[in-house]
């Protein structure tokens, strides 16, 4: 009986240890301030997508200015389902945040409605902006979207594939199917990596994606670009024409920038919001920017929330318009 009391003590002195250096350690993490330990930035698409290698730019210049590691982690799946409910299942603490775009902005009106809310979002600073494209293999039968356009309306509909039901990407072309009285089968893909493997993999024979993604193929000759989304034509795609151009009343862009969950501490939220703006200014990451053709997208929070809430808000009327389902 001796032993066994004297066994149920040191289990009590070690479980007040416990708590006791859990509250030491909140307490160094207090003084401290934020961040005291690595801030995880979830990203819906695949390694090597264009946010990915945006996402991990950035962590790699922000942790001058933050002291602590920013660790890239990839939630492909669910149209930007998965990295949603990585970040809303953890603590709107600051060490969890996200990486974003204009596609899983518009996917909260659709597939992504019923479990997830743009109001839960806080959005820190936007880094990317360029037009959305459409894309075809450069020795494949299709030259430019009139050829697209001619095929979708002599067979039974022309397959297009990119990342998420109910994402930018996704509504560009149906908006292209109405326009052009014509019929576009949607094929959803995890990401960019996925578009580019199914494109060059003869699955589907048009991708919906963005520059950043398609670039180097580009410039192999193994992709063609056909058509961007944009206001103006893109700088080093000059042949390329706009949909304007081509007669569709269709402008859309895609943004790439971080979001955290509503609820984040101020603290927080500014020296994340100040160590993701240095990382913009640093000369490696103006010269990753260049080599990419992305020009300056920079947008604080307070742009970029309005901004943002102004793009979903355009999102829904279209989803609404089209009868985007899940």
């Amino acid at each position: 009986m001796k032993t066994v009391a004297a066994g149920r003590r040191l289990s009590l002195a070690f479980g007040v240890g416990l708590l006791l250096a859990g509250a030491l350690s909140a307490a160094a993490d207090a003084a401290n301030g934020f961040p005291s330990k690595p801030i995880t930035v979830l990203n819906s698409s695949t390694a090597g997508s264009p946010t990915d290698v945006l996402a991990r730019q950035v962590a790699q210049y922000a942790r001058k200015s933050l002291g602590q590691p920013m660790v890239v982690v990839n939630k492909p799946g669910g149209g930007g389902g998965v990295m949603f409910a990585g970040l809303f299942a953890d603590p709107a603490d600051g060490y969890t945040i996200a990486s974003l775009t204009a596609s899983q902005v518009a996917a909260l009106h659709a597939e992504l409605k019923k479990d997830f809310s743009f109001e839960n979002l806080d959005f820190l600073a936007n880094v990317q902006r360029e037009s959305h494209c459409l894309v075809v293999k450069a020795d494949g039968p299709f030259k430019t979207l009139q050829d697209v356009v001619e095929a979708a309306k002599k067979g039974s509909g022309v397959k297009v594939g990119g990342q998420g039901t109910g994402s930018a990407l996704h509504l560009m072309v149906m908006l292209l199917a109405e326009q052009s009285g014509t019929k576009m089968d949607w094929v959803p893909l995890g990401g960019g990596s996925e578009s580019v493997t199914n494109l060059l993999g003869g699955t589907v024979p048009v991708i919906s994606t963005s520059p950043a993604t398609v670039n180097q193929y580009v410039e192999a000759k193994q992709m063609r670009i056909i058509v961007v989304s944009g206001e103006k034509r893109v700088d080093h795609l000059k042949d390329v024409p706009t949909f304007k151009e081509l007669g569709y009343d269709i402008v859309m862009t895609q943004y790439r920038g971080f979001a955290a969950r509503k609820g984040l501490p101020a603290d927080a939220k500014a020296k994340l919001v100040d160590a993701i703006y240095k990382a913009t200014r640093e000369p490696g990451f103006k010269d990753f920017m260049a080599k990419n053709y992305q020009p300056d997208g920079y947008m604080g929070p307070d742009e970029f929330n309005a901004f943002a809430r102004a793009d979903f808000e355009l999102m829904g009327r279209l989803t609404q318009k089209l009868g985007a389902k899940k």
